[in-house]
């Protein structure tokens, strides 16, 4: 949220020009916590799919 669209007001103000219901800035904190944690799980597994298979070819 932040790296895209900036502070929660920016938020909100791209939600009312989509007209779709605004958010509590406490709920906007919530979901951006738990996406960081998503990305992080994803950033892992990536990470360690791409060491392995670089150790993998380097053993070839």
């Amino acid at each position: 949220m932040k790296v895209s669209l900036g502070r929660p007001v920016k938020v909100n103000k791209f939600l009312t020009t989509l007209n779709i219901t605004l958010f509590a800035n406490r709920n906007l904190k919530k979901m951006e916590a738990r996406a960081g944690q998503a990305i992080k799980k994803i950033f892992t597994t990536s990470s360690n799919k791409a060491a392995i298979g670089a150790y993998e070819k380097e053993m070839e």
